[in-house]
């Protein structure tokens, strides 16, 4: 399994300040926070946990991808998706407030060689660091097709939170964009288009196997962002571990990855 030492070698606690918390589609939120380039510069892939609360409750630091990153305001972002007390507390935030952040964590997207064609696919709040990625790999001349999958039209965010990069929307009932999943779309490509491409994909286990068996079958590298549920954030718990083809037959997501080459890992 390919790994790179970069992983959590740069991260900072901090506290930094809201600069605005805005819902951009049914119970997703896009938070965005100052950031000082001397804590290690936000990369696509990366991420930081965020204590939500000073009280005992809730217990533990939330994992929250980058999804992007803007050196001339200083300013980050993350998308997340509320789902539970912590990130209620996390929604109820506003301009002003505080946040008790750990980053930047893990191993990101690495950038692939000059021209190569780029399949990026995001879905659920796996779109985030897809986002930011497309934006990263656009601004450096990369051909890149962004795919982006939502259960319906609702679930579709507001167009300023792309902000002129091209998205193709698919939506699974068909109600905006194309209808059909995301792997559905990437079908859909011609073999010229894809060829010597590279797939980056982020969101539901489902999605990342779907696109994985789709690069299998058209001889494409893969490389995936895992989302799994994470204690420390830095390896020490080893509670975000996913199976690997090599030994000990493990790894951590917070460490090893979140950003894995998908034929390492074992597909159940």
């Amino acid at each position: 399994m390919r790994r790179n030492d970069k992983s959590n070698k740069s991260m900072k606690h901090l506290t930094t300040s809201i600069k605005n918390n805005n819902p951009i589609a049914p119970d997703f939120y896009e938070l965005a926070f100052s950031w000082d380039p001397g804590n290690g510069i936000p990369t696509p892939g990366r991420f930081l946990t965020i204590r939500v609360s000073e009280s005992a409750v809730p217990l533990l630091r939330r994992p929250f991808a980058f999804s992007g990153y803007d050196p001339t305001t200083q300013t980050a972002t993350v998308i997340y998706q509320r789902r539970g007390p912590a990130t209620d507390m996390l929604a109820a935030k506003t301009a002003r407030d505080t946040l008790d952040i750990v980053g930047p964590l893990g191993n990101g997207f690495p950038v692939p060689s000059a021209g190569t064609p780029c399949l990026l696919v995001g879905g659920g709040v796996g779109l985030g660091p897809v986002l930011f990625l497309a934006r990263d790999l656009e601004s450096k001349g990369f051909p890149v097709t962004f795919v982006a999958g939502f259960r319906t039209r609702a679930m579709v965010p507001s167009p300023a939170t792309f902000n002129g990069t091209h998205v193709a929307v698919c939506t699974d009932d068909g109600t905006a964009g194309f209808a059909g999943t995301t792997v559905d779309y990437l079908e859909t490509l011609s073999t010229e288009t894809t060829k010597g491409a590279v797939v980056f994909c982020c969101g539901p286990t489902p999605m990342l196997k779907g696109c994985h068996e789709y690069a299998q079958r058209r001889g494409l590298r893969c490389r995936v962002s895992m989302e799994q549920v994470m204690a420390c954030g830095v390896g020490a718990c080893m509670g975000c571990v996913v199976k690997v083809k090599q030994k000990p037959g493990y790894a951590r997501v917070c460490k090893e990855g979140p950003v894995f080459e998908s034929g390492d890992l074992l597909w159940e």
